[in-house]
């Protein structure tokens, strides 16, 4: 789950699939001359909206953090139950649509898990992303036989999607309101950053620059729960809490910088 602090202590709660929606439209409306091609491929978008497909049942029943009172984050919860939803998660997609996707979302996890040194983890969860490393290897190796793509385009695909998936934590709220860069991506001028910045004080108009979408400006929305600013006493009581919360629409455009 992810969060976005608001200043009077309470916060927007987003799942995790919720975040990955928002990759989906913005791999949906990628394209255009900066970009170097007019649209991504559907299996891509596809992949793109459920990269985070693993987190479906923790979602629906998450663990409470004692530290917070509230649904572990994202990077708080222990690597052990963080990896196994992700294998979980490329065994499901492989099942449901494919290959391709599954192939995606595997090599997806490894570029998240390796944005943290080895040697900045805990003995515990360095033993675990060791486990979920060498297994993925393995899976990745049988899945790039069954995928038609060459190596090339995977690699770019997988540039798009780290980018895309910036964006998106960016327009949740959860890494604050400082500008950032995504990691280099391909374009039509070669591989390069995308700089985000937000306009105004506001969370809804996020600058992007260079321009690789199609049109000029793409909205995208999802869907968030506002949470109190004290957390819930219990495991019971805060799955009770999320479940009877009204939803609360997150939504931004973003613009061409």
């Amino acid at each position: 789950m992810l969060f976005r602090p608001l200043p009077d202590g309470s916060a927007l709660a987003v799942s995790q699939p919720a975040h990955a929606w928002i990759s989906g439209q913005l791999a949906r409306a990628w394209g255009g001359p900066v970009a170097g091609r007019e649209r991504l491929d559907e299996i891509f978008i596809l992949a793109a909206a459920q990269h985070d497909i693993g987190w479906l049942p923790w979602e629906a029943a998450p663990t409470r953090d004692p530290a917070t009172g509230r649904p572990h984050s994202f990077v708080a919860l222990p690597r052990a139950a963080h990896t196994a939803l992700w294998s979980a998660g490329v065994t499901t997609a492989e099942a449901c649509y494919g290959p391709h996707v599954a192939l995606l979302i595997s090599l997806h996890g490894l570029a998240i898990y390796g944005l943290i040194p080895d040697e900045a983890r805990a003995p515990d969860d360095l033993a675990a992303v060791r486990r979920f490393r060498a297994e993925q290897e393995a899976v990745q190796a049988r899945l790039r036989a069954a995928v038609a793509a060459t190596a090339a385009e995977i690699a770019d695909q997988s540039a798009i999607l780290l980018a895309l998936d910036l964006i998106s934590l960016v327009v949740c709220g959860t890494m604050g309101r400082a500008p950032r860069r995504t990691p280099p991506v391909p374009l039509a001028g070669g591989g390069m950053p995308l700089s985000l910045a937000f306009a105004g004080e506001g969370w809804d108009r996020l600058v992007v620059d260079p321009w690789p979408f199609r049109d000029a400006s793409v909205t995208v929305e999802c869907v968030a729960r506002h949470l109190p600013p004290a957390g819930f006493a219990d495991e019971v009581t805060m799955r009770h809490g999320l479940r009877t919360l009204p939803p609360v629409r997150i939504r931004a455009t973003l613009l061409r910088g």
